[in-house]
């Protein structure tokens, strides 16, 4: 077992919450424009402000625990540099997907896609790893 710290994890982790706060602060200043302080009122902008906002939030956490874990377990180098990048990436494109007129695009679609790939190639790689740790 890896026991450095989760260097590439904790670079991630820092992207993802730039880029949350970001994030939450075009929900306040889209909260204050509208004048609602619950829910999105009806308002288009704030409920697109809002989505954005949440899909980072209910992505981010769990694949950077995800993300830790696999290079605290060895299962770190270029192959989890890949995929953190990706991620990144992935949620990015859906960002801005969802801040265009039309949110039925490939920037969102894109986002989506890449996201389940990734979410699927850590997870494969954290049974694995784990399943062969654990019979040995």
């Amino acid at each position: 077992m890896n026991l450095s710290p989760p260097y590439l994890s904790a670079l991630t982790a820092g992207i993802l919450i730039i880029m949350q706060v970001v994030l939450m602060f075009t929900v306040v200043a889209a909260r204050r424009r509208n004048r609602q302080s619950l829910g999105d009122g009806g308002h288009q902008d704030l409920l697109v402000a809002i989505r954005r906002h949440g899909n980072l939030a209910e992505n981010a956490a769990l694949f950077v625990v995800a993300f830790a874990l696999l290079e605290l377990a060895g299962g770190g180098g270029t192959g989890l540099a890949i995929m953190c990048v990706a991620f990144v990436s992935g949620r990015v494109s859906h960002v801005v997907g969802l801040s265009m007129k039309n949110t039925v695009n490939r920037f969102r679609g894109g986002g989506v896609i890449v996201t389940a790939f990734v979410g699927l190639t850590l997870g494969t790689r954290l049974v694995l790893l784990g399943a062969s740790r654990l019979l040995q």
